[in-house]
């Protein structure tokens, strides 16, 4: 398989921590649909990234379309999703909180790096900051123990920590562990895993990416 997509996106990261906490084999293809849209069309012709390439061939977009797909072709107890019942309702639920709030990172982001600054809607600035912070004190008050559905990690904890890691990055004096300390935790537990902190971008392409100055700060 071929992931293409680079870590900076959070939806190609979900996609990179699920592959490898599956413990299926890939091959990470770090294109950038702003910076290298023609090598991304060549596995999506709308040069959106994640895509996932399988191996007859066939390609996979949207990351909960691939996320799916990957828990179908392994053992049942090594899924990331409840098959049924309340518990598939619950990890639903988290999931869809950590996607709004990872999409209101992603928009802000998109106001800093294609609107000039004197363009820039204030307003607009706000309202996804008031959002995000709504989400995540939903997925704050989830309380992981230790992880969101209980003994085993799932969908929910990938979103969780790509949502909340993406946002103590991009806005950290409103996002960090004083102000979401069962988030915080969560993440740093996550982050012993490998699957976890293999995928996580580097400073130098999250500079590169104008979304943080050299002091770590928007």
């Amino acid at each position: 398989m071929k992931l293409v997509g680079p870590w900076i996106s959070g939806y190609t990261r979900r996609v990179g921590i699920t592959l490898n906490l599956l413990q299926i084999p890939f091959e990470h293809l770090a294109h950038h649909a702003y910076r290298e849209p023609e090598r991304v069309r060549v596995f999506n012709p709308m040069v959106r990234v994640p895509a996932l390439q399988l191996d007859d061939g066939q390609v996979l977009i949207d990351s909960h379309a691939i996320v799916d797909y990957l828990d179908s072709i392994v053992p049942a107890d090594q899924r990331l999703m409840p098959a049924s019942g309340p518990e598939r309702v619950h990890a639903m639920q988290l999931v869809g909180y950590g996607c709004a709030c990872y999409d209101k990172v992603a928009r802000y982001c998109d106001e800093l790096m294609l609107r000039p600054e004197a363009h820039r809607l204030a307003h607009l600035q706000a309202g996804f900051r008031e959002q995000l912070q709504s989400g995540l004190r939903v997925l704050e008050a989830a309380h992981a123990d230790p992880w969101l559905l209980g003994s085993r990690i799932s969908q929910a904890d990938i979103m969780a920590v790509v949502a909340f890691q993406s946002a103590s990055v991009v806005l950290p004096r409103l996002f960090h562990s004083e102000s979401f300390p069962q988030l915080a935790a969560l993440t740093q537990q996550a982050m012993q895993y490998t699957a976890f902190s293999s995928t996580l971008p580097d400073l130098e392409e999250l500079q590169a990416s104008g979304l943080i100055d050299a002091n770590h700060g928007v």
